[in-house]
């Protein structure tokens, strides 16, 4: 994590003692300072990406509150630090998320600062994860540049022909000139399952198993093979509804 911050305050000394404690805290870089409120007005934009701005409150020309009600969107946390406890209802009103009274020391900065990184954490570890760049699969057609996405999800089984495959979908069967290996590789983290020689399974369409056949939902019946039985009814036993009744 690394959340990029920007001072505002007309005195230096102040911006100072707020710079040192950014370097003292890990996770936070400082992007730029300004000692004039106008001239952060015109200068920050919101492709800076500002993640923490610290903005004192009483400045010539333009106040924080002001301020923030022209900048709050350009930075994702607003931070106050001020010497006057009289203008914390204000700063709630322009979404401040922390009120700093100077003077700051490290222990109180850290404090508050610490709440806002652990917020991101939680944030990052709760976001949806990416959608998987291999939900579908693009193979060869009948010339060079001709190609068909199969859609993951709607693949029933996949067949071995010689040289070639044929992957059965819900709605269409494609061949394509592969080895059940390569395309077993290629979905390794998908839901499938090879269950002969010849065959590579979607778990998910498996609708019954009765001894060594399997019947899948569009009513296809596929042998499991000797070699394959083991992995096949582990992967089985651990989805296995089972009664903890004697």
């Amino acid at each position: 994590m690394n959340l990029k911050c920007v001072i505002i305050d007309d005195e230096q000394h102040a911006i100072d003692v707020v710079t040192d404690h950014i370097a003292e805290m890990p996770g936070l870089t400082l992007l730029k300072t300004f000692t004039s409120p106008i001239q952060a007005l015109t200068e920050i934009s919101t492709s800076d990406e500002i993640d923490l701005l610290f903005m004192d409150i009483d400045m010539p020309g333009i106040n924080g509150l002001e301020l923030a009600k022209s900048i709050r969107d350009r930075t994702k946390y607003l931070i106050f630090t001020t010497a006057h406890p009289d203008y914390a209802l204000q700063a709630f009103d322009v979404q401040s998320d922390q009120y700093l009274l100077k003077p700051i020391s490290f222990a109180k900065f850290a404090l508050g600062i610490d709440r806002i990184l652990k917020k991101e954490s939680n944030l990052a570890n709760n976001k949806p994860k990416e959608v998987d760049q291999t939900a579908a699969l693009y193979i060869k057609g009948d010339h060079k540049y001709a190609f068909s996405n199969i859609a993951i999800e709607d693949i029933l089984y996949i067949k071995a022909l010689q040289n070639y495959i044929q992957i059965i979908t819900k709605v269409e069967t494609h061949t394509t000139y592969l080895t059940l290996k390569e395309i077993e590789k290629a979905l390794e983290s998908q839901p499938f399952i090879r269950v002969n020689k010849s065959n590579i399974v979607a778990k998910t369409a498996i609708k019954k198993v009765d001894g060594n056949i399997i019947r899948l939902v569009n009513n296809e019946m596929i042998q499991i093979g000797e070699g394959y039985k083991e992995a096949f009814f582990q992967y089985v036993q651990s989805f296995l509804l089972k009664s903890n009744r004697s």
